[in-house]
């Protein structure tokens, strides 16, 4: 659109967004909140097959699936994903609102990441590793480190989602 002034023959330009952007938006938001809602879905299934199912193929589709979905997210994020990143080399960005996003990135990806070594070397080598925590002075029962990791990034996600719950519905892929 070009705007005229009767007082100055200059022409200022303004892009106007073109016609069905608002619509294209709202779609990435419902596709964002769709993998948001496979998330939470695929982490609580896995959760489910591993206490209700006592073979370990269908946790370890549902646990596969729910890293795919990760994958996804990571994806649709890339944008801020490399924004954070470029965070983390700045030592004093670190305790702004973006460098704790960045540090939660990667304390979820790790997370992530442990839950999933764990459970593939517990399937691949047919026995469960045990951590006995009663060595170090904790005052719990031996637990496997697969179980340790899920449930440790259980307690994060839950966090994370509360905090977020709000943004979770109106956020959008770029």
């Amino acid at each position: 659109m070009t705007v005229r002034s009767d007082t100055d023959p200059v022409a200022t330009e303004f892009d106007s967004p073109p016609p069905g952007a608002a619509v294209a938006r709202g779609h990435r938001a419902q596709t964002r909140f769709a993998v948001h809602l496979l998330l939470l879905a695929t982490f609580a299934a896995s959760l489910a097959t591993v206490t209700l199912i006592t073979e370990g193929w269908p946790h370890l589709a549902v646990g596969l699936a729910f890293v795919a979905l990760v994958g996804l997210h990571v994806v649709q994020r890339r944008h801020t994903v490399a924004r954070l990143l470029g965070n983390l080399g700045h030592a004093r960005t670190w305790f702004h609102r973006r460098g704790r996003l960045a540090w939660s990135d990667v304390v979820l990806t790790l997370l992530t990441l442990n839950v999933l070594v764990s459970g593939t070397y517990d399937l691949l080598s047919g026995n469960q590793v045990i951590l006995h925590p009663r060595t170090l002075g904790i005052p719990f029962r031996d637990i496997g480190w697969h179980v340790l990791s899920a449930l440790v990034l259980l307690a994060y996600l839950t966090v994370h989602v509360v905090r977020r719950r709000h943004r979770i519905r109106r956020s959008a892929i770029r």
